[in-house]
Parts: structure tokens; sequence; C-alpha cells
């Protein structure tokens, strides 16, 4: 690891070996990964970023994803699966993620807004 990088691993599922399993061997070769490098993946665990503090990466949490943000419409082309009722819908999810963080994005600027006035009325 780098000064002032910080790298994500992130486990793929429940059948990758945990950490408090791993050989001092294997923690060193998962320490080796790279996201730059073709082969990002070992024992059900993989690194799909580093961010750097001289950057700085919005990330986006989606479906057991994390991704920086310039690569989520890139990332989610597919279809939507609904998996509460069962059916794919007609947008993609990089839409509906898009929608989901504009709404929010209003939700919390109107939250901000409304806070700013109560400390004027307050003075």
């Amino acid at each position: 690891m780098k000064m002032g990088t910080t790298t994500f691993y992130l486990k793929h599922n429940d059948l990758g070996i945990s950490l408090n399993n791993m050989t001092q061997e294997e923690i060193n070769t998962l320490s080796k990964l790279s996201p730059y490098q073709k082969n990002n993946n070992f024992k059900g665990w993989s690194t799909p970023m580093e961010l750097h503090n001289s950057n700085v990466y919005l990330l986006v949490f989606w479906k057991g994803r994390l991704m920086k943000l310039e690569d989520a419409p890139i990332t989610l082309r597919k279809k939507y699966y609904n998996s509460h009722t069962g059916k794919t819908l007609r947008e993609y999810e990089w839409t509906i993620l898009k929608r989901f963080m504009i709404n929010e994005i209003k939700y919390l600027d109107k939250k901000f807004k409304k806070e700013l006035r109560r400390k004027k009325e307050r003075k």
C-alpha cells in the first residue's frame, strides 16, 4: 500500500476466505493486488479501485457493487430487474440510479436550505 492511497478490498460472496482464516502469505498476496492489473481477484476477494488523497472520487454503491460515479454509466447497462416483483423493467439500471441520486440531492438541498432559514430566523 502506497502512502496516501486507500485500496478497497471487496469480498465477492460467503465462499471467499475470511481475513481471519488467511495465512500471512495469502494476506501478502492479497495486498499486492491492484485494480490496474488484468487479474485483480484472489480467493473470493477483488480490488475494484484505489483512491488517492490528491484525487476526489464520488463513489456509488449499487446492488452490492462499489464503483466510481464516472464508471457507473458504463457498468450499469443492463435492464433493471426488480427483485420484489420479479420483473425486468424497460429502464436501464443507470437511469434508475440517476433518478434516485437526483431525487436524494434535491431532498438534501431542500433540507439544507430549510436549516439555513432556521438559523437566520434565530438570529
